[in-house]
């Protein structure tokens, strides 16, 4: 099977170059997704102890035969913030830990969960499909306020106002339901003077959604909570909205943590031409003091 159908891992060789992996090292890798940076990495370390954890049956399966010519190889259905809990039940501590907080490419193009503008799908969104809150119930039941604050805050959308007028307006009418009936309440909402501006927009409106869903920034500031308790443990965090990062940032400067990487890596021109997904992706790699 051609594993590279279904994603296409970012910032490959920077991670490679700057993780500090050793033949003895064990990594927990919080976002396993479809295994493309599992895959690198165990084929430069085939050694180290690797444990991956998703809340994506789907991309588990996917994973498993990704990497089933590697020995020590274990995956875990839970998300990434309840990692440490797992910590005493394989029995080891992780010297490094790694997250992509990205979405794949399978799940955007090919999950019929509503994750793309480009198909008309079911408003879902959940990475987790046996989780109670999908799309369709945050823009059916979040009032006025509450959806211009998750535009504002988890999209990084100025002025979300006429969207969030519209969605209420369709909402009212039954006339949201689908992926296609967001985007237009998106055409409506925002003056765009091109269709790049518009595909960003919708790029913007549709991650806020889908962060709500699965409440990712919750996770997220969970996760870090709890990572401070491992002294010594290298962390690569590859973020993808500007949210993530700022307050990724943030953190590791207020608790004074070691940058092994001064400032957050990201992919050259050309890898962007190639995968236009990395454009926003930053990888921040530091240590636990």
């Amino acid at each position: 099977m051609d594993f590279k159908q279904y994603h296409q891992p970012v910032l490959v060789q920077p991670l490679l170059n700057h993780f500090n992996l050793a033949n003895d090292s064990i990594v927990f890798d919080g976002t396993m997704g479809f295994a493309g940076h599992a895959e690198a990495i165990l084929s430069e370390y085939p050694s180290i102890r690797y444990i991956g954890f998703d809340k994506d049956l789907a991309a588990i399966s996917i994973a498993k035969q990704r990497c089933a010519r590697f020995s020590n190889v274990q995956i875990i259905n839970a998300p990434f913030s309840s990692m440490f809990q797992h910590v005493n039940n394989v029995s080891v501590l992780p010297t490094h830990i790694l997250l992509d907080l990205g979405v794949s490419s399978f799940q955007i193009d090919q999950s019929n969960r509503g994750f793309t503008f480009q198909k008309n799908e079911p408003l879902d969104m959940r990475m987790d499909t046996n989780a109670n809150l999908t799309a369709n119930q945050v823009l059916h039941d979040y009032s006025h306020d509450a959806l211009v604050e998750l535009f504002e805050t988890q999209g990084d959308i100025r002025g979300p106002q006429k969207l969030v007028e519209k969605i209420i307006s369709n909402r009212q009418k039954n006339k949201l339901q689908t992926t296609f009936d967001l985007v237009d309440c998106v055409k409506y909402g925002f003056f765009v003077r091109s269709r790049r501006q518009f595909i960003a927009m919708c790029t913007k409106v549709f991650q806020a959604i889908r962060i709500e869903v699965n409440g990712e920034m919750n996770e997220l500031k969970e996760f870090l909570d709890h990572m401070l308790k491992y002294s010594g443990v290298i962390v690569a965090i590859i973020t993808f909205q500007p949210n993530e990062d700022k307050y990724l940032k943030a953190f590791i400067k207020d608790h004074g943590l070691i940058r092994i990487t001064k400032k957050p890596l990201q992919s050259s021109y050309q890898e962007c031409k190639k995968n236009p997904r990395e454009r926003t992706a930053k990888l921040r790699i530091f240590q636990i003091q």
